[in-house]
């Protein structure tokens, strides 16, 4: 992502037993650093936290979610679908592999014809959360699937192209 671009999905959720619906923005402030934001279809902020490869900022946090575990695992979905190096990374080494599956530390990134299609973060034996990729055009991703593997999160983003600057 280039630090001019604002990527705008529709987000539809379920969270510990709650539906949520509204617009999630990514933002590009530099090349490892993002903030992301996620407002509700009533206006409401639920979210808004700025993401860098080691740490997170939360700028503002709902009262429900402002746990330091959840704020932590929000931002560790967000680093991991914005993250840069995992692509070129991978296709370095497509050539090489018998297996369509490229693992770096505790992340394994599923690979189908040269892209990335599903991304799926560890912690030791089970599985943190995965991102699955179901629709990239011009390396932009338009539709996303979020599934967390211990909270009841599961989140469904398609890409806002007329909100979006590309």
């Amino acid at each position: 992502m280039d630090t001019t671009q604002a990527l705008v999905y529709r987000a539809d959720a379920q969270a510990f037993e709650t539906d949520l619906k509204g617009n999630l923005v990514i933002r590009t402030l530099a090349p490892d650093v993002h903030r992301v934001a996620l407002l509700s279809d009533l206006g409401q902020t639920l979210f808004d936290i700025s993401i860098f490869p080691d740490k997170e900022v939360a700028h503002f946090i709902m009262a429900d979610l402002d746990r330091k575990l959840i704020v932590t695992e929000i931002a560790a979905i967000f680093r991991v679908l914005t993250q840069r190096t995992f692509a070129s990374s991978a296709l370095v080494f497509l050539d090489k592999q018998h297996y369509p599956v490229y693992f770096v530390d505790d992340t394994y990134y599923l690979l189908q014809q040269r892209e990335v299609r599903c991304i799926t973060r560890v912690n030791g034996s089970k599985e943190r959360f995965s991102i699955e990729y179901s629709d990239v055009r011009n390396n932009v991703p338009v539709t996303v699937l979020v599934e967390h593997g211990k909270f009841p999160l599961r989140m469904q983003l398609s890409l806002n192209k007329t909100q979006s600057s590309l």
